[in-house]
Protein backbone atom coordinates (compact mmCIF):
# COMPACT_ATOMS: atom_id res chain seq x y z
CA UNK A 1 0.00 0.00 0.00
CA UNK A 2 2.73 2.48 0.96
CA UNK A 3 4.75 1.53 -2.10
CA UNK A 4 1.67 2.05 -4.28
CA UNK A 5 1.17 5.54 -2.81
CA UNK A 6 4.81 6.39 -3.39
CA UNK A 7 4.52 5.18 -7.00
CA UNK A 8 1.40 7.31 -7.53
CA UNK A 9 3.23 10.29 -6.06
CA UNK A 10 6.15 9.83 -8.41
CA UNK A 11 3.88 9.70 -11.48
CA UNK A 12 2.89 12.88 -13.26
CA UNK A 13 -0.74 13.79 -12.57
CA UNK A 14 -2.30 14.64 -15.93
CA UNK A 15 -6.00 14.94 -15.14
CA UNK A 16 -7.85 17.37 -12.95
CA UNK A 17 -9.78 15.95 -10.00
CA UNK A 18 -13.51 15.65 -10.70
CA UNK A 19 -14.49 17.10 -7.33
CA UNK A 20 -12.41 18.93 -4.73
CA UNK A 21 -13.68 16.68 -1.92
CA UNK A 22 -12.70 13.52 -3.80
CA UNK A 23 -9.13 14.59 -4.52
CA UNK A 24 -6.52 13.18 -2.17
CA UNK A 25 -2.96 14.03 -3.13
CA UNK A 26 -0.83 10.91 -3.07
CA UNK A 27 2.08 13.07 -1.99
CA UNK A 28 0.29 13.62 1.33
CA UNK A 29 -1.44 10.25 1.67
CA UNK A 30 1.93 8.55 1.89
CA UNK A 31 2.58 10.24 5.27
CA UNK A 32 0.93 8.51 8.27
CA UNK A 33 0.95 11.76 10.24
CA UNK A 34 -1.16 13.44 7.54
CA UNK A 35 -3.60 10.53 7.69
CA UNK A 36 -3.80 10.69 11.49
CA UNK A 37 -4.50 14.41 11.18
CA UNK A 38 -7.37 13.67 8.78
CA UNK A 39 -8.75 11.08 11.22
CA UNK A 40 -8.54 13.63 14.04
CA UNK A 41 -10.34 16.29 11.98
CA UNK A 42 -13.06 13.82 10.98
CA UNK A 43 -13.59 12.84 14.61
CA UNK A 44 -13.63 16.46 15.74
CA UNK A 45 -16.26 17.29 13.10
CA UNK A 46 -18.65 14.71 14.60
CA UNK A 47 -18.52 16.17 18.13
CA UNK A 48 -20.13 19.30 19.51
CA UNK A 49 -17.66 19.61 22.39
CA UNK A 50 -14.21 21.14 21.90
CA UNK A 51 -11.67 18.35 22.25
CA UNK A 52 -9.11 20.55 23.96
CA UNK A 53 -11.56 21.21 26.79
CA UNK A 54 -12.19 17.48 27.04
CA UNK A 55 -8.45 16.84 27.28
CA UNK A 56 -8.18 19.31 30.16
CA UNK A 57 -11.11 17.69 31.98
CA UNK A 58 -9.67 14.22 31.44
CA UNK A 59 -6.28 15.27 32.76
CA UNK A 60 -7.86 16.89 35.82
CA UNK A 61 -9.99 13.80 36.46
CA UNK A 62 -6.84 11.68 36.61
CA UNK A 63 -4.93 14.03 38.89
CA UNK A 64 -5.58 15.73 42.18
CA UNK A 65 -5.23 19.49 42.20
CA UNK A 66 -2.66 20.79 39.73
CA UNK A 67 -1.37 24.22 38.80
CA UNK A 68 -2.12 26.00 35.56
CA UNK A 69 1.57 25.71 34.67
CA UNK A 70 1.46 21.94 35.21
CA UNK A 71 -1.56 21.82 32.90
CA UNK A 72 0.24 23.88 30.25
CA UNK A 73 3.23 21.53 30.44
CA UNK A 74 1.08 18.39 30.32
CA UNK A 75 -1.01 19.66 27.40
CA UNK A 76 2.05 21.10 25.64
CA UNK A 77 0.27 24.40 25.04
CA UNK A 78 1.07 27.99 25.91
CA UNK A 79 0.22 29.07 29.45
CA UNK A 80 -1.94 31.93 28.13
CA UNK A 81 -4.04 29.41 26.19
CA UNK A 82 -4.49 27.39 29.39
CA UNK A 83 -5.75 30.53 31.13
CA UNK A 84 -8.36 31.02 28.37
CA UNK A 85 -9.39 27.37 28.52
CA UNK A 86 -9.71 27.41 32.31
CA UNK A 87 -11.61 30.70 32.22
CA UNK A 88 -14.17 29.09 29.92
CA UNK A 89 -14.37 25.86 31.93
CA UNK A 90 -14.64 27.74 35.22
CA UNK A 91 -17.41 29.99 33.88
CA UNK A 92 -19.31 26.85 32.81
CA UNK A 93 -18.91 25.34 36.29
CA UNK A 94 -16.72 22.48 35.08
CA UNK A 95 -13.50 23.45 36.87
CA UNK A 96 -12.66 25.31 40.06
CA UNK A 97 -9.60 27.51 40.35
CA UNK A 98 -8.32 28.36 43.83
CA UNK A 99 -5.21 30.10 45.06
CA UNK A 100 -2.37 27.81 46.01
CA UNK A 101 -1.94 28.19 49.79
CA UNK A 102 1.82 27.67 49.47
CA UNK A 103 2.29 30.21 46.67
CA UNK A 104 -0.46 32.84 46.32
CA UNK A 105 0.77 33.71 42.81
CA UNK A 106 -0.39 30.28 41.56
CA UNK A 107 -3.80 28.72 41.05
CA UNK A 108 -4.77 25.11 41.73
CA UNK A 109 -7.23 23.47 39.33
CA UNK A 110 -9.84 20.88 40.23
CA UNK A 111 -12.56 19.24 38.15
CA UNK A 112 -16.13 19.63 39.45
CA UNK A 113 -18.90 17.02 39.51
CA UNK A 114 -20.41 18.71 36.45
CA UNK A 115 -17.01 18.56 34.75
CA UNK A 116 -16.80 14.84 35.44
CA UNK A 117 -20.29 14.29 34.01
CA UNK A 118 -19.40 16.19 30.84
CA UNK A 119 -16.12 14.28 30.56
CA UNK A 120 -17.92 10.93 30.81
CA UNK A 121 -20.53 12.05 28.25
CA UNK A 122 -17.80 13.20 25.88
CA UNK A 123 -15.90 9.93 26.38
CA UNK A 124 -19.04 8.10 25.22
CA UNK A 125 -19.41 10.41 22.20
CA UNK A 126 -15.74 9.89 21.34
CA UNK A 127 -16.18 6.12 21.51
CA UNK A 128 -19.24 6.25 19.24
CA UNK A 129 -17.57 8.62 16.76
CA UNK A 130 -14.42 6.48 16.72
CA UNK A 131 -16.52 3.38 16.01
CA UNK A 132 -18.10 5.14 13.03
CA UNK A 133 -14.80 6.55 11.79
CA UNK A 134 -12.94 3.24 12.06
CA UNK A 135 -15.83 1.02 10.92
CA UNK A 136 -13.79 -0.27 7.98
CA UNK A 137 -11.28 -1.82 10.40
CA UNK A 138 -11.76 -5.06 12.27
CA UNK A 139 -11.48 -4.97 16.07
CA UNK A 140 -8.02 -6.54 15.76
CA UNK A 141 -6.93 -3.89 13.24
CA UNK A 142 -8.21 -1.12 15.54
CA UNK A 143 -6.22 -2.58 18.42
CA UNK A 144 -3.12 -2.81 16.24
CA UNK A 145 -3.56 0.79 15.05
CA UNK A 146 -3.90 1.98 18.63
CA UNK A 147 -0.96 -0.09 19.88
CA UNK A 148 1.30 1.11 17.07
CA UNK A 149 0.32 4.76 17.58
CA UNK A 150 1.20 4.41 21.29
CA UNK A 151 4.48 2.74 20.41
CA UNK A 152 5.37 5.43 17.84
CA UNK A 153 4.83 8.09 20.50
CA UNK A 154 6.97 6.23 23.02
CA UNK A 155 4.23 5.20 25.44
CA UNK A 156 4.25 1.80 27.11
CA UNK A 157 1.55 -0.58 26.01
CA UNK A 158 -1.69 -0.40 27.97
Amino acid sequence: MIEELNNRYNQQVTTEPSAAGAFHPAGLLRFPTYLFGKLHKALHAQLDTPLREHWVLTYLAERAEISQQEMANAMEIDRSEVVRLIDSLEKAGLVTRTRDPEDRRKYRLTITAAGNRLRRDTDAKLTEATDVLLARLTPAERETLHRLALKALGYDER
